[in-house]
């Protein structure tokens, strides 16, 4: 597996500057966001739902145009439904609640 280069503190732009210069690809943008998420979600607890390998299946196929094109992006569940998946509203409180 080759080095990626070290994105952690680029802001969304500067990724996505990466990206249309060709210095990184999106999959390895996934691939740093992935391992930061693994790294730090452990005492964070910040990340409940994964889809690391649908993340890498999509930043390896076609992606939309944009000005983040290729750039990884959580979602906080307060607002974003996913078919087939349960939205907590950022609240385990919520987690039995109704799929959406």
């Amino acid at each position: 597996m080759r080095e990626v280069m070290e994105t952690t503190w680029l802001d969304a732009t500067a990724q996505a500057g990466l990206v249309r210069r060709g210095e990184v690809s999106p999959r390895d943008l996934v691939e740093a966001a992935i391992a930061r998420i693994e790294a730090l979600n452990p005492e964070l607890d910040a990340v409940i739902r994964t889809r690391f390998d649908r993340a890498r299946e999509e930043a390896a196929g076609v992606l939309p145009d944009g000005p983040f094109r290729g750039v990884p992006i959580l979602f906080k569940d307060l607002g974003c439904l996913w078919p087939g998946r349960r939205r907590r509203s950022a609240s385990g409180r919520c987690a039995n609640g109704p799929g959406r």
